[in-house]
């Protein structure tokens, strides 16, 4: 039997399992989160979020998307993990975790939760890409935030939903460009301090309710866009994450996610 809890921020939503033991090998892993993340067939779920044992943190985080591709790393997902680690007496209110992306830190204050997305790279972002889609020329910004995120601004209501989904789609099988694939983030300005965000999220392979490296991304471009300065909240279709960021003369820029986590129930399946 394997036993899941699932947690959700903003409506993304995920399946938390505990393998500290080191029961689940790799290939176990990968066919229940294929199998238990479908919303159809299974639990549902845009990912499987595995607590193992790390010697360099409180614990490590590993997150499988719903196809089975595993991420460097997710931020809803880290919030999630942070409260469920806080509360199942694995770290304290303040806590450090490993992930491939790097050590994340985490406050947990009740149903809030704030994660240190560390440092990254900010010294190419101003560049302006482009990319046929459709025969439509489609300009973007790219920024790795953990996971690689390219920020396509336009204006209120001139996509549709279908119009993101395909977008998002062809920027993420275009592996020439990106070798991994790519999350696509679109976003709007809403005022001074506000913007939406709307993600195709990789290894999904379809918008989701939100996305944590996502609101991290689209905030710090969008002050490079707009002038629009820390902190920023970012409006996505499931809810509101607030981003922190400070930039540094090393063309480096220090990044913190806010954001609620919410349980969803218990569930025990059979392997």
């Amino acid at each position: 039997m394997v036993h899941y809890t699932k947690v959700q921020s903003n409506g993304n939503n995920f399946l938390v399992c505990d393998n500290r033991e080191g029961i689940y090998d790799q290939e176990t892993l990968t066919r229940l989160t294929i199998r238990d993340c479908n919303v159809k067939t299974g639990i549902g779920a845009d990912g499987i979020l595995v607590i193992e044992q790390s010697d360099r943190a409180d614990f490590k985080m590993r997150i499988i998307n719903s196809n089975g591709f595993e991420s460097e790393m997710c931020g809803n997902g880290a919030r999630c993990i942070a409260r469920y680690a806080h509360e199942h007496g694995l770290a304290n209110t303040s806590m450090t975790f490993e992930t491939l992306a790097g050590i994340i830190s985490a406050e947990v204050d009740g149903v809030k939760v704030k994660i240190g997305m560390g440092d990254y790279d900010a010294s190419h972002i101003s560049e302006v890409h482009s990319l046929t889609v459709n025969q439509m020329a489609v300009s973007y910004h790219f920024m790795v935030v953990g996971v690689p995120h390219v920020v396509i601004f336009y204006e209120e209501g001139s996509l549709t939903r279908e119009d993101m989904l395909r977008i998002g789609r062809s920027f993420d099988e275009n592996h020439t460009v990106f070798p991994r694939g790519t999350n696509v983030n679109f976003v709007t300005k809403l005022d001074e301090g506000t913007i939406k965000s709307t993600t195709y999220e990789r290894g999904v392979e379809d918008i989701t309710d939100s996305c944590g490296t996502g609101s991290c991304a689209s905030a710090v471009l969008a002050d490079l866009r707009f002038g629009i300065k820390s902190p920023v909240k970012v409006i996505n279709p499931g809810g509101t994450n607030t981003v922190y960021f400070q930039k540094n003369a090393a063309s480096s820029v220090q990044i913190a996610l806010e954001g609620d986590v919410y349980y969803s129930g218990e569930i025990t399946c059979a392997l």
